[in-house]
């Protein structure tokens, strides 16, 4: 009798447990003890959260290499070791302004890869280039004899680098002193019908007194205009005993300049295709390669390695193809051929990606796919998570749950797969972005545009070694080498 009475017990409190959880999301079902989720992740919801404290990386190299770190976040100097994590709103806002100007630029570029093909280009402004979004992640660098130190967003999407220089005509606030070059005694000016000047596009230099001119607008309405120089950068490699040194290296030196953050910013390197960017310039010692691992989340720092790494490993790193293109594109596209969710490949026909190709962008925070492909992942997805509840969407993203009343979760896998049988299982912390409460934790994907590119963004890049051999004309990927 005593154990039936037991039985009803027991069985009454799990029906009034599962009850609970339909109607209120109160009575929080968490992963069984000793359940296997081969497919799945599972994680504290704690860890969907950043810390308030720095965990600097402890990967070292001793090829040249830059610290990079999320300009908001504790490691931050800029924040003097405090975060100050923008909202959701104001990183998607400025994502979407770099979104719609990666689009305009790949429309508009001509045959030559360099200039705005001049027919369709009137409606878009002078010297356009790609928006520098969030300008979440930056490093340290020094230009000048002696070195002057100066912040810089690493940006893949652009092409050339440019800092703010003296004297203004007008500046913005920045960390730390702006770029004095009578100060510099390695300092030149570029003459205007230089071989120097004309690695800059039509559309963006021009002649001042015979000084080579560049003007830059943002689509975030955001521009840089100033005099070409050249000057020596110079950054420590990660094991502090050396430095690495490029002389002679080609920049603008922005004496008028306009920032849309409030916050006031920062210059800004280009790592782009073209000859003016970093990975041009520094061709003969680096071979146009180099490989970067954003940081893991908010509190974490990454780095940028130029060059062959020296621990890189076949074994963990696997190589994609950049694909050939009739015009060389300005980013560094890649072919998408499907997607996974827990183990199970979604049924995406292949036209669905190449209709519309796809990038690997470091200035991008939320990966974007084709509407068709994000549908077929949206719901896939929300069937594995069925067991917690829907909340309404916050902006783009339309796949939010409330975890506020769990511990711990069971998070499908996600894999990308792409050109050569390339496989990227995301890790857990580029797959769900977090409101500080958790009562809304959001896939962190969603779909872009009809008939926009793809782009690969760098919340979906955290924990991955992503290698860029321009030469080799391929994209490596190495999950969970960035430690």
């Amino acid at each position: 009798m005593a154990g039936f009475l037991r039985f009803l017990l027991q069985a009454s409190l799990l029906l009034l447990c599962r009850l609970c959880f339909s109607l209120e999301n109160t009575c929080a079902e968490e992963p069984g003890e000793g359940q296997q989720y081969p497919h799945s992740h599972i994680v504290s919801v704690s860890s969907l959260l950043p810390s308030t404290v720095c965990n600097r990386s402890r990967k070292v190299s001793s090829k040249g290499s830059l610290e990079l770190v999320h300009k908001h976040g504790p490691c931050s100097e800029l924040n003097q070791g405090r975060a100050n994590i923008p909202s959701w709103s104001e990183i998607l806002l400025k994502d979407q302004a770099r979104i719609r100007s990666i689009n305009s630029k790949r429309r508009y570029m001509n045959s030559d890869g360099n200039q705005f093909d001049q027919t369709k280009s009137k409606n878009l402004p002078f010297g356009y280039d790609t928006s520098i979004g969030g300008g979440e992640i930056y490093a340290k660098i020094d230009i000048g004899t002696p070195g002057q130190s100066n912040y810089v967003v690493l940006d893949t999407g652009s092409d050339i680098t440019w800092i703010q220089c003296k004297p203004c005509s007008r500046c913005f606030k920045q960390p730390g002193p702006i770029f004095d070059p009578s100060k510099s005694s390695t300092i030149r000016t570029i003459p205007c019908k230089s071989s120097e000047c004309n690695q800059l596009s039509v559309d963006s230099r021009g002649c001042v007194s015979n000084k080579c001119f560049y003007d830059i607008s943002y689509g975030d309405g955001s521009f840089s205009n100033g005099y070409f120089v050249e000057d020596k950068l110079t950054f420590p490699t990660d094991n502090r005993k050396s430095k690495f040194v490029i002389n002679n290296y080609l920049f603008g030196c922005g004496q008028n300049n306009s920032d849309v953050s409030p916050e006031g910013s920062i210059g800004l390197m280009g790592l782009g295709r073209s000859p003016t960017s970093f990975v041009d310039q520094a061709a003969s010692k680096l071979k146009k390669y180099f490989s970067y691992c954003v940081p893991s989340d908010y509190s974490s720092t990454g780095h940028l390695t130029f060059g062959k790494p020296d621990d890189i490993n076949s074994k963990y790193i696997k190589f994609t193809p950049i694909p050939t293109t009739p015009q060389q594109s300005p980013n560094y596209d890649i072919v998408i051929t499907g997607i996974s969710v827990a183990g199970k490949k979604l049924a995406i026909k292949s036209s669905v990606f190449t209709d519309v190709g796809a990038i690997v962008d470091s200035g991008t925070v939320i990966t974007r796919l084709p509407p068709e492909a994000y549908a077929a992942m949206r719901s896939a997805f929300r069937k594995e998570m069925a067991r917690y509840m829907l909340v309404p969407p916050y902006d783009v993203f339309d796949t939010c749950y409330d975890l506020s009343s769990y511990k711990t979760v069971v998070i499908p896998k996600i894999s990308f797969f792409f050109e050569g049988g390339v496989e990227l299982e995301v890790d857990v912390k580029g797959i769900m972005v977090a409101n500080p409460d958790v009562k809304k934790v959001c896939l962190g994907f969603a779909a872009a545009g009809d008939g926009e590119v793809g782009i690969l963004g760098n919340i979906m890049q955290r924990s991955v070694q992503v290698v860029l051999d321009v030469d080799g004309r391929r994209i490596g990927f190495g999950p969970g080498t960035c430690a």
